[in-house]
């Protein structure tokens, strides 16, 4: 079992972090401590982690009585995420809820070696399958998260490789959109191939706009009721086709916008009448 340092330590700790943050690094050299944590702060600050964001995890440090090599490793983590361009705030995230629960610090840093190989995967998927509608566009962060998040949603990695080559090209964000909807779809298990055919017909007409993003809670209210998915496939493809907001496809199977602030959500089926 490892010695963590007593409260009193991480305090001072903290402290020389937070004097750190103000110091160049020929000045951080002359200071009385561990030359590791002063140079792996210096470098996730150079590769541009945000202020805010080493002053999240120095606290947690102190809070949760992690040793000087445990925060060495999320600063590492934190580094790698900044100079790959990838989204520092599901980090923290991930950090802040692993500490919280009780998880080891050992197990938080490998999920966030996961968590930066999924973002890698996800950006070379895109890159490889070229669907964006206009040469050498970038991905945002937001919709980089969502398709990551489409991927912890029961997407799998091959699915996601298989649907992104056979998508039409469309605007980024529609096919960030598309990805999270059809994880949303899997877990209300509608038919796959189904699925696939009503998003690929929104990005071929450029109608999968945001208002479709609460398509599987239609979806998930509609079978609830008794549609079939093939029923529902048709009524969404003809609303696509015609690029009409998701209220016309609500209303073709009968629904408002009040059923969907009131209906089950996806991934939670109702328990069924006694």
């Amino acid at each position: 079992m490892r010695n963590k340092p007593s409260k009193a330590g991480l305090a001072v700790l903290f402290s020389f972090f937070l004097l750190a943050a103000s110091l160049k690094p020929s000045s951080l050299q002359a200071q009385p401590t561990d030359p590791g944590i002063a140079t792996s702060v210096d470098q996730a600050r150079a590769a541009g982690v945000p202020e805010v964001a080493l002053n999240r995890v120095l606290l947690m440090g102190v809070d949760h009585g992690l040793t000087p090599e445990d925060l060495k490793v999320f600063l590492l983590a934190f580094q790698i995420v900044r100079e790959e361009d990838m989204p520092i705030g599901p980090f923290v995230g991930k950090i802040d809820e692993g500490l919280a629960k009780g998880v080891p610090p050992q197990t938080i840093a490998r999920v966030l070696w996961l968590r930066i190989d999924e973002y890698r995967f996800v950006r070379q998927a895109l890159v490889e399958t070229n669907k964006a509608d206009q040469p050498h566009q970038s991905i945002s962060h937001e919709d980089l998260i969502r398709i990551v998040a489409s991927l912890d949603a029961g997407v799998s990695r091959e699915e996601f490789t298989s649907f992104m080559k056979r998508a039409p090209a469309a605007p980024m964000s529609m096919l960030a959109r598309t990805a999270e909807v059809l994880a949303l779809l899997k877990q209300i298990r509608f038919d796959e191939t189904l699925a696939e055919e009503i998003l690929f017909t929104g990005l071929r007409n450029r109608s999968f706009t945001q208002s479709w993003a609460y398509l599987a809670k239609v979806v998930s209210m509609a079978k609830h009721k008794g549609a079939t998915d093939h029923e529902i496939a048709i009524a969404a493809q003809a609303a696509l086709r015609e690029k009409y907001p998701l209220k016309e496809f609500m209303a073709a199977l009968g629904f408002t916008s009040r059923d969907v602030r009131h209906g089950p959500a996806p991934g939670r089926p109702n328990k069924k009448a006694p």
